[in-house]
């Protein structure tokens, strides 16, 4: 077969040119570190990475909400220990009120002093972050969590009962935050309804989150039986509680108990609501302020329950983000274990073996140095040479 010079200059530029992208294409390797630089080099690695990119992006928006949460519920918990301290004042301020020797002056100064304790305490209940968003409103981040109603010294939760979830992982969500309801409010109880000339004292919640759920329970003597009456504050219909009534004690069965005093009869009937702690405490200090000597032992009782509960409201919501951060921190470390694990995956599938490189290019710059030689040398021959 015969080769025409043209044909064989075609062949030869032809071939430089394949060796002179190669030996580029391994230089660009060794620059940028990477084994493909475009999905056309391996297809199927290039979407296992492309994968594996998104799974790392996933994972790492992931670990971005736990990193953030983690500092919300670190600055709740502070809150809630500062509030745990006031309350721990606030019971020892109150304790004295008992001594008949502090006098009418003494209980007046003492209301003076809760006066600033639960301004302290509204505080830290009603603390706004830096972006302007309240801890303790539940979802409704922008709303004040506890103000003072129309009526004096009556207080309210002005936001709503749920909670702020945060995602941190692609099946698990976190609280951010918990309602000011949960902690102040449905700490105590009152009678808003007496039928009848016994009443109730010393009433104790034996349940607080059981108590919460409903917004008044009815305790009615019918036809010489006594039934309790439960209404669920989401209005879902009655709930029928077991109730046991005995000459000196009413008790709802795991739920409430109260001292009676004086006799009952059919038709005696008492309602009973929750009392929040604010309005509690501020009752208590007007009451206070008003001349007596001392504080009777009933009402100091009372009082001291209300705070002690709402110590304890405290304490279990602590206890819930405590628990909350134990799944972060376990949640989170699974992430950067994954993490890891494809970030290596990809850099197999990715990155260059410098070695292989640099050898593949020293035999690639060898070739295209031997193929242009070659070239020139052919080049330059010509039959005339030997017809001189």
């Amino acid at each position: 077969m015969r080769v025409s010079t043209v044909q064989f200059n075609n062949m030869m530029v032809a071939s430089m040119q394949q060796q002179g992208s190669e030996l580029a294409k391994t230089y660009d390797g060794i620059t940028s570190g990477k084994r493909l630089q475009q999905p056309s080099d391996d297809a199927l690695a290039a979407v296992q990475i492309l994968h594996l990119n998104k799974e790392v992006a996933f994972l790492e928006q992931y670990t971005d909400n736990i990193d953030a949460l983690d500092n919300e519920l670190r600055q709740e918990e502070t809150l809630l220990t500062n509030m745990v301290n006031v309350l721990q004042g606030i019971r020892e301020t109150i304790v004295l009120t008992g001594n008949v020797a502090v006098g009418p002056q003494g209980l007046e100064s003492i209301s003076g002093v809760l006066g600033e304790q639960m301004d302290e305490l509204l505080s830290l209940v009603n603390f706004r972050r830096s972006d302007g968003q309240y801890f303790f409103s539940g979802t409704t981040a922008q709303t004040l969590p506890v103000a003072e109603t129309a009526t004096p010294g009556v207080y309210e939760y002005q936001g709503s009962e749920g909670q702020r979830q945060v995602a941190i992982s692609g099946s698990t969500e976190v609280a951010a935050n918990d309602p000011a309801s949960d902690l102040f409010f449905n700490s105590g109880v009152q009678v808003v309804t007496n039928v009848g000339t016994a009443t109730l004292e010393e009433m104790s919640i034996l349940d607080l989150d059981t108590f919460s759920l409903y917004s008044s329970i009815s305790v009615e003597n019918v036809a010489g039986t006594w039934t309790a009456t439960a209404t669920p504050k989401d209005g879902s219909p009655a709930v029928l509680l077991p109730v046991t009534v005995t000459a000196d004690e009413l008790r709802i069965t795991g739920l409430l108990s109260a001292n009676i005093d004086g006799t009952t009869a059919v038709g005696d009937r008492f309602t009973l609501t929750a009392v929040d702690t604010f309005t509690a405490l501020s009752a208590f200090a007007t009451d206070i302020a008003n001349g007596q000597s001392f504080v009777p032992g009933e009402v100091l009782g009372d009082m001291l329950k209300i705070i002690d509960n709402t110590i304890e409201k405290v304490g279990q919501v602590q206890t819930r983000i405590g628990g909350r951060l134990n799944t972060m921190s376990s949640v989170g470390n699974s992430h950067e274990d994954v993490i890891l694990m494809n970030k290596t995956l990809r850099s197999g599938l990715e990155d260059l073996d410098y070695a292989e490189a640099i050898s593949r290019l020293n035999l690639q710059q060898t070739a295209l140095t031997a193929a242009q030689q070659t070239f020139v040398k052919i080049q330059g021959m010509s039959l005339f040479d030997y017809m001189r």
